[in-house]
């Protein structure tokens, strides 16, 4: 009987010390607000057994299990930047569930904030930079992009694109909300620069709370935040501008930012070059963390013909578009409750744009150089619809939700006016474009060393496409009449789904990580090519089958070496079926990744990478027999099937001492393949017909390095950087196999000056130089841009600016002068601003392109010298 007892007693032991105990809570300050993002730690006899994060509404949740100690008291600490301490003991009873609440008191925090100057204009805090936006402004701004171009490590590509210190920026918030997720163009291009009072770089962003308690990210993000008379109200802006030659520009803001709810309606008309698709195109961005919820995948199908190729100019301000353009859009953010959020962005955009220029061809090759030009002029009718809907839920279990909707329509006319070689030809396109992404995303606690990723997607677009050329200018080709109409109609629907699936859990100093993931891509070219109503052109028709399914399980291992270096890896094994036409083929692929880098250190950040990947030929490359793409270019794929591998290295380096506004970004690319698909192209004076096949790979390197430092002593930024690159690629040319081999040099330096005078200068000049050589020939192009421009504070109403564009391409020597008068009356809530822009008057201008085995000499119209007067009302 007393064995039994015994046994009993030790299994009764046993399971009392292997019971798993759970503390939760909320953290409030003195003011009764939650307190997110604090730490919470569990000590027994002094040593840290859990630990946990409050999120966003103050509230937390630990589970463990208690060691075999004499001990059944536990120390539960609260801290939280900014606050004071706080601890609580408990002692542990028969009960496995404990509720702990904290108030916790501010407190001055001295060490972790930087004030750089008595004015406060940059304060440094911990990962955040606020910059006081009063310091930084000349007076002219008109939207919040103006206001970002003049901070220091602040750089606004001329897409509109962000970034921060050379790297691509996540997010742009205000006041703490995502509202226009990777469409923040619209609220940079549109939204009253004056309304802002302090702009914040948050590095190690994450915008996934479980995942931002449980890794560092690489990921950097701006927040604005409003002068405090414009928050909880109503406010916004109407600005109406008109001018001579009928150019104008106008935009209705209206905004209102509460705890609970966040709206803006953004509306905007102009002629002065600036589309409205382009206030709103995503161009991409490139994450080179680690695990990343927030990545969507979506693609875009093919689409062949385009006859707007009209060649781009070297101008930064648009002086060449000739534009009719209306944006508007509507974007909310609300909490259903304080565990759910809802955003919403819908956009209606329409452009009417005309493109004309005159342009001479000349193809250097063998037997003898082939010459033509061409007269072109373009009207194009662009129409697009969006709207997003995205739905967030953060729940007390500590799992986190997120479900993603986009619907895209746009349906665009182009009609081209040529005249090639004395002879008119009319060409129509006409595309109906429509896209459909589902994203669905979890993150899910396991322990407090182990999460659960999962992540669903599915995409449907297609895109169909008429287009019409008269005369028939192939007739010589095809023997037939001259008066036929040449109809081609194409549609290219894809289709994507999958499911990827990852654990991850983090050691002392490892983390692992192993996913797994099944996607299939349906993608389909169709298109028929015909003279009027005839039977299709067997040879210029296709009807493609293209189909990817893919398995893989990607095994991830990060080790920190010490605290100052770490090693991130991983391996992927994939199975892809791929059916094409009903040619199936299987393909197995081993794809490696390795990096080495540092944390933060005293004199920066730097690291080494290698990758090697393998990668199938995309739907287009695969197409039975040609396709026309132009009024001159037929495009044909192959029917050989090859896995092409490609090797990257690269080096890094980043340093940012916010203190002194010094900051410097670099890295070197290297990449090379051991083949690829080329074209093999045989040009005459009237087409170009081009096969893809397989030919040897190439080779790529570039180089980047930018500097940013802020000169205290002339009260100034200064920021000096420079791009290069090298490739060479192997191309065919009417049978001649050879060897392009391209060097491109960018060279800028730019400075803004925050004097305390009532003149401030903004300078910059940039150098490019590109050299070429193909088939013993050699080809060198230069450009070169400077810019000056003055702000003068004539009082504190008056404002004058002038902008000086010096450009000389290949010689060719162009001067554009841009001037406004900015008048803001006192205590008014109007203001008035006189633009004049082109002063010079520059009516067209001459670019000359000389590559390897070609020569473009182009003549493009631009916008004549114009007058604007905007009236704005505040309020």
């Amino acid at each position: 009987m007393k064995k039994l007892q015994l046994i009993f007693f030790f299994i009764n032991t046993y399971f009392s010390i292997s019971q798993e105990y759970k503390v939760s809570g909320v953290l409030y300050s003195i003011q009764n607000e939650p307190v997110q993002n604090a730490t919470i730690l569990v000590y027994q006899e002094n040593e840290i057994i859990a630990y946990t994060y409050s999120n966003t509404n103050g509230r937390y949740q630990t589970k463990f299990n208690l060691k075999g100690r004499e001990s059944n008291k536990l120390k539960i600490v609260a801290n939280s930047l900014g606050f004071q301490e706080k601890e609580r003991i408990i002692g542990i009873e028969n009960k496995t569930e404990y509720n702990l609440d904290f108030i916790l008191e501010e407190k001055a925090e001295q060490l972790n904030e930087v004030v750089l100057e008595a004015r406060e204009k940059i304060k440094v805090k911990q990962d955040t930079i606020t910059y006081k936006v009063s310091a930084f402004k000349e007076g002219s701004e008109t939207v919040v992009e103006d206001l970002l171009k003049n901070i220091p490590g602040i750089e606004v590509l001329s897409d509109g694109n962000i970034k921060v210190n050379g790297k691509a920026i996540d997010k742009l918030l205000i006041e703490g909300d995502d509202l226009f997720d990777d469409k923040y163009k619209l609220l940079t291009k549109n939204l009253d620069a004056n309304n802002i009072e302090e702009v914040e770089v948050l590095n190690n962003f994450e915008d996934n709370p479980v995942l931002k308690n449980f890794q560092e990210s690489e990921k950097v993000a701006l927040n604005l935040k409003l002068k405090e008379d414009k928050k909880n109200v109503w406010f916004g802006n109407f600005d109406l501008g008109y001018g001579t030659y009928n150019r104008y520009n106008s935009t209705a803001n209206i905004g209102l930012l509460k705890k609970k709810i966040k709206f803006f309606n953004l509306t905007n008309v102009n002629s002065i070059g600036r589309t409205a698709i382009s206030q709103v195109k995503n161009t991409g961005k490139l994450n080179i963390s680690g695990f990343d919820t927030s990545k969507k995948i979506e693609k875009t199908n093919n689409t062949f013909v385009n006859i707007d190729n009209l060649s781009s100019t070297n101008f930064s301000n648009n002086e060449d578009i000739f534009n009719n353009s209306f944006l508007n859009s509507l974007s909310f953010v609300t909490n259903l409750s304080k565990q759910t959020k809802i955003r919403s962005l819908t956009y209606f955009t329409y452009d009417e744009i005309e493109k004309q220029n005159d342009n001479i061809t000349e193809y250097f090759i063998e037997p003898e150089v082939i010459s033509f030009n061409e007269q072109n002029r373009v009207n194009i009718k662009d129409l697009s619809f969006v709207t997003e809907l995205e739905l967030k839920h953060y729940s007390e279990n500590e799992t986190y939700f997120t479900y993603d909707f986009t619907f895209e329509n746009n349906p665009t006319e182009t009609k081209g006016n040529l005249i090639f070689n004395n002879d008119n030809i009319l060409q129509f396109q006409d595309d109906k474009k429509y896209n459909f992404f589902n994203h669905l995303s979890n993150t899910k606690k396991i322990t407090n060393n182990t999460l659960l990723l999962a992540y669903g997607y599915l995409g449907i677009n297609n895109t169909k496409q008429d287009y019409t050329i008269q005369p028939n200018i192939f007739s010589d080709i095809f023997n037939n009449d001259e008066d036929l109409t040449i109809t081609q109609n194409s549609n290219t629907p894809l289709s994507y789904y999958g499911l990827i699936s990852e654990i991850v859990t983090k050691g002392k100093k490892s983390e692992y990580g192993l996913e797994f993931s099944a996607t299939v891509d349906r993608d389909r070219i169709e298109n028929s090519f015909r003279f009027d109503n005839q039977t299709p052109v067997d040879t210029i028709s296709n009807n493609t089958d293209y189909k990817n399914t893919r398995i893989s399980i990607l095994g991830k291992y990060n080790y920190d070496i010490s605290k100052l270096f770490k090693i991130s890896s991983s391996l992927s094994v994939s199975q892809n079926y791929l059916d094409v036409n009903n040619t199936k083929k299987d393909f197995f692929f081993i794809n490696p990744k390795i990096r080495f880098h540092t944390k933060k250190t005293k004199i920066g950040n730097f690291g080494i990478s290698y990758s090697y990947q393998n990668n199938l030929p995309q739907a287009r490359y695969l197409t039975e027999d040609f396709i026309l793409t132009n009024y001159r270019t037929f495009n044909r794929g192959t029917n050989d099937i090859q896995q092409i591998n490609n090797h990257s290295f690269g080096f890094f380096y980043t340093f940012n001492n916010y203190k002194k506004q010094f900051l410097i970004n670099s890295f070197l690319l290297h990449s090379f393949a051991d083949k690829s698909y080329g074209l093999n192209s045989q040009i005459t004076e009237q087409t170009n017909f081009n096969e893809y096949q397989i030919i040897d790979g190439g080779k790529l390197t570039n180089y980047n390095l930018s500097i940013t430092r802020y000169l205290k002593a002339f009260s100034s930024t200064l920021k000096v950087s420079t791009q290069q690159s090298w490739s060479n690629n192997p191309i065919i040319i009417n049978n001649n196999i050879n060897e392009v081999i391209n060097y491109n040099a960018n060279y800028r330096i730019q400075g803004t000056t925050y004097f305390k005078l009532p003149v401030n200068f903004k300078f910059g000049f940039q150098y490019n130089y590109s050299k070429g050589e193909f088939d013993n020939q050699i080809s060198t192009n230069e450009y070169l841009e400077s810019n000056l421009g003055a702000t003068l504070k004539l009082s504190d109403q008056w404002l004058f600016k002038i902008e000086n564009n010096y450009y000389s391409i290949n010689e060719n020597d162009y001067w554009f002068i841009n001037a406004n008068l900015n008048y803001n009356p006192e205590k008014s809530h109007f203001s008035y601003r006189l633009s004049a822009n082109n002063l010079s008057n520059i009516t067209e201008f001459k670019d000359i392109f000389i590559s390897e085995f070609q020569r473009n000499e182009t003549n493009f119209r631009v916008i004549p010298s114009y007058i604007l007067l905007n009236i704005k009302y505040r309020f």
